[in-house]
């Protein structure tokens, strides 16, 4: 053992460390920490450094030593470092090296549900000490620099992370990604410190609660339990239960108890709209309180009252048990009537930062914060980041992401995890933004913006963000110019749908393709001219589909019907020009599908999403114009042909 207390310690030279030392019987977690620092730290030092079994470390071998892991670090400080908090980590400086070590639990290594605390440890390194970045999955994704001269400082490190939950999705379920893609994905959420190791569950809970995936066995529970189900114009009818009856209540109480998995059960209602209009649950509504659209009565009260309710009796009977409830569309609103919530009763606060570009919205936003805050005692971070509205469209909103994360770390939001996309070509400013904040909600946001573009793009950087600032800069000019389909200043889809044309017009499209071809000229070849030039390809895709968007609003402006386009013209009857849109569409139909099958292997376009709604049979505006056209062939984007060889 190492006698560290009275040694002398000052800063060490990353050229000066040899090995990586780790227990032979270290969890998965912990070996795949020391092959990263391996290849990593080496790289920056420009020297292979060797991952050593514990059993086969010598104490006297020469130059200095990186100990990762539980065993390893007891090896280096000659005590264990444990016991550990959830997710806790440790860097600490000893005579021999640096100890990377934390709460580590057995288990997949890259499964962001398993703890790592040596993997927290040695990304902390990397990225805030030696300068390695991971702007997105991939190899040119990644920024390591050359710094054999690179110096340590003498850490004495010992934390938690803020947010229990630190969860970007990369898109539309894993199964219409490449394996390849998958597998880079699964290493960028890690080395970007994300985790879920709290069991806890905050989605739509009736569809399994209630046996919804089961036709029969749902047609059996209408046939039976006629009284659980909404009653909407006159019939019972799901998706939606009806929240005061008493039956449902305990239903949901049994199914949160029965889930011994998670320590935090949902039991938000199911998606969309069709809520109860039954005597009992109408009471429960405040008079003349509508929510977001203006049509819909506001439902907070009635739906926190049903959330109370069971968190109440699932306390009663387990006082450890959590229950997670979103605040979303209809009950977005804090109750008028409930003064505080149960102590187990989990918030999970549903809004996109998008919204905040409206001034307006983010003083707003603000103070329904504050609200949440008086009633509940636990609110987690729900966002849509880069969710389907966008298409995948660029939307910068870095400043709002930044300013939502700090404003919720200090009204005391616990986690935080939401919609991300696969569409880093055009969005990757916003995730940079998400990625440090879920880290650190607290940081200085002053320059983290500037290092994301130096670090990424090199010489290239102001050419880079003129090119993206040209987006953000329209998107603050055009927002107030939007079309209402819903008539609500609150993010919409409809609204965004019928709009994209209003914010991008073609002169916005020619000011950012000027930036980008700057930036292509500055950027020497290697991995800065590699970004520039994905980002090239994410601007073939905005250019191609606002143009798409702007065919199909026409289209809808001389009575065709795709299905979401608003006719808010009216346009004369022009036979020869309607067949024009629609040759035009098509031909950029099927540019927008070769685009989204191009990068399958990269974070470039989520072709998932588009083949998500394929199959689900919504969106089907190019199936539309192909019909109108006489044209039979299939969509190239499903997930059977996706999965394909």
């Amino acid at each position: 053992m190492f006698a560290t207390a009275r040694a002398e310690i000052a800063t060490q030279r990353l050229a000066d460390f040899r090995r990586v030392v780790v227990a032979d019987d270290a969890p998965p977690v912990a070996q795949f920490a020391a092959e990263e620092l391996a290849q990593y730290a080496g790289r920056v030092a420009g020297q292979t450094l060797e991952v050593v079994p514990l059993s086969r470390y010598q104490a006297d071998a020469d130059g200095l030593s990186f100990f990762v892991g539980e065993a390893a670090g007891e090896k280096a400080l000659g005590q264990k470092p444990g016991p550990w908090k959830i997710e806790e980590w440790l860097l600490q400086t000893v005579p021999q090296g640096l100890v990377l070590a934390g709460d580590d639990r057995p288990g997949k290594a890259l499964s962001l549900n398993i703890a790592a605390g040596s993997q927290l440890a040695v990304y902390t390194l990397l990225d805030e000490t030696l300068g390695v970045k991971w702007f997105w999955p991939g190899a040119f994704g990644e920024h390591v620099p050359a710094r054999p001269d690179a110096e340590l400082p003498v850490f004495r490190i010992r934390r938690t992370p803020e947010l229990i939950i630190r969860s970007y999705s990369v898109g539309y379920p894993g199964k219409y990604h490449t394996e390849a893609f998958n597998d880079e994905a699964r290493k960028w959420r890690r080395r970007t410190r994300q985790g879920w190791t709290a069991p806890a569950v905050f989605g739509h809970s009736w569809y399994g609660a209630f046996g919804f995936g089961d036709k029969e066995k749902t047609a059996e529970l209408v046939k039976t339990h006629p009284e659980w189900f909404a009653l909407v114009n006159g019939k019972r009818r799901p998706p939606q239960m009806c929240t005061t009856n008493p039956e449902v209540i305990e239903h949901m109480v049994h199914h949160v108890l029965a889930d011994r998995k998670n320590a935090i059960s949902t039991i938000s209602p199911s998606d969309g709209g069709g809520f109860c209009q039954c005597e009992r649950c109408t009471a429960l509504d405040v008079p003349g309180l509508m929510a977001y659209d203006g049509k819909t009565p506001q439902l907070s009260d009635r739906i926190f009252t049903y959330a109370n309710e069971i968190a109440r009796r699932v306390r009663e009977k387990d006082p450890a048990k959590g229950v997670g409830m979103f605040a979303y569309t209809f009950y977005n609103q804090p109750p008028t009537r409930i003064e505080k919530f149960e102590p187990n009763l989990y918030l999970s606060f549903v809004y996109p930062a998008m919204i905040n570009v409206d001034p307006q919205m983010q003083k707003e936003w603000k103070e329904l914060v504050l609200e949440w805050k008086k009633v509940s005692p636990h609110i987690v971070m729900r966002e849509g980041w880069g969710n389907h509205y966008l298409l995948d469209l660029p939307f910068p909103h870095e400043e709002e992401i930044m300013t939502a994360f700090s404003f919720g770390s200090e009204c005391g939001f616990v986690a935080a995890y939401g919609e991300g996309s696969k569409a880093f070509s055009t969005q990757a400013p916003n995730t940079w933004a998400v990625m440090r904040m879920m880290w650190n909600p607290k940081q200085d946001t002053a320059s983290l913006m500037r290092e994301f573009y130096r670090m990424a793009y090199g010489p290239a950087a102001d050419a880079m963000q003129a090119y993206f600032g040209t987006f953000r800069d329209a998107i603050r000019a055009n927002w107030p110019n939007r079309r209402l389909v819903v008539p609500t200043r609150r993010m919409a889809y409809a609204n965004l749908l019928n709009s994209w044309d209003i914010l991008y017009p073609p002169s916005v499209l020619d000011d950012a393709e000027k930036c980008l071809e700057e930036a292509i000229r500055l950027a020497p070849e290697g991995e800065y001219g590699d970004r520039v030039a994905f980002h090239g390809f994410g601007f073939e895709y905005t250019r191609t589909l606002v143009e798409l968007l702007r065919c199909y609003h026409d289209l809808a402006n001389r009575g065709v019907d795709l299905g979401g386009f608003v006719n808010f013209e009216s346009l004369p009857h022009d036979e020869a020009k309607e067949k024009e849109l629609l040759r035009r569409a098509y031909e950029l139909g099927e540019k927008r599908e070769t685009l989204l099958l191009a990068h399958r292997d990269h974070a470039a376009i989520d072709e998932g999403l588009y083949a998500y709604a394929n199959d689900k049979g919504i969106r089907q505006w190019h199936a539309a114009v192909k019909q109108r056209l006489d044209i039979g062939t299939p969509t190239r984007l499903t997930l059977e042909s996706l999965q394909k060889p």
